[in-house]
């Protein structure tokens, strides 16, 4: 009887070892081949060390065309310094009113002799304030990795006047690493965000946030990654997180 019983748990055993060589238990450390995405909650700003002069809100005198308390504003951080993965960027702007026109006019930040570009928007059937988005037409020149462009957007209430509002700033090109690039190639829209958000790419988190939100307004966790974005201590634009996005603006 203890011989067939130690027969019988040696074959057990040696069953078991097979099994282990044919299903081998995977560990957490067992690394994946090809590329991954870090997992994220929610989206983190990783803003660059870095400023420029410049003006987000209009602070000049109030032009009486103006009537409402919350200024023309960019939608754009308080160091005037934002960057982009894109040739051409969207800026989005706050309008505090209807607009007869909006001016854009882009400059070599180390030049500002001429405008490299200008170019007008009409911001067509907007009958109230709100947040519009504003590209860069194809038909301008491709911004250059790593040179500096200060923009500036201008507020024209009438044509036969001066504008009654500007805002300014700067936007700098990068280069994606491969990896970044890879990663943003298989994320899904909101990975995207998270992505572009933790390079500190300030204009492109807000244009694909943006773009998401008014496809999906009423989805809670959109809603939450724009308010943490706008009340970053490096946006601080609070006041603009329940505002509505207004369906504009063409060139």
């Amino acid at each position: 009887m203890y011989r067939t019983w130690i027969r019988w748990t040696s074959q057990l055993i040696l069953i078991a070892m097979g099994a282990t060589f044919l299903f081998p238990v995977i560990s957490a450390a067992t690394p994946v081949i090809g590329t991954t995405i870090p997992e994220t909650k929610g989206i983190t700003f990783n803003p660059p060390n870095r400023g420029a002069p410049g003006q987000s809100q209009d602070a000049g005198s109030r032009n009486p065309c103006l009537t409402t308390d919350i200024p023309f504003t960019a939608i754009a951080p308080v160091t005037n310094w934002g960057e982009t993965l894109s040739a051409h960027p969207t800026f989005w702007l706050y309008l505090p009113q209807p607009a007869e026109m909006i001016e854009l006019t882009l400059y070599d930040e180390e030049d500002q002799e001429e405008a490299l570009y200008q170019t007008t928007f009409s911001p067509s059937g907007t009958i109230e304030a709100g947040i519009g988005q504003f590209t860069l037409p194809e038909s301008a020149p491709e911004l250059e990795p790593g040179r500096l462009y200060r923009w500036r957007f201008a507020f024209v209430c009438d044509m036969e006047s001066d504008p009654a509002a500007e805002v300014t700033g700067i936007v700098v090109r990068r280069s994606p690493t491969s990896e970044l690039a890879e990663q943003l190639q298989i994320a899904s829209p909101q990975e995207q965000v998270a992505l572009l958000a933790e390079h500190g790419l300030w204009y492109d988190t807000v244009d694909q946030l943006a773009q998401l939100r008014q496809r999906s307004p009423d989805d809670e966790t959109l809603a939450a990654d724009w308010e943490s974005l706008l009340t970053h201590p490096i946006a601080r634009l609070d006041t603009f997180v329940p505002t509505m996005f207004l369906d504009c603006c063409s060139e």
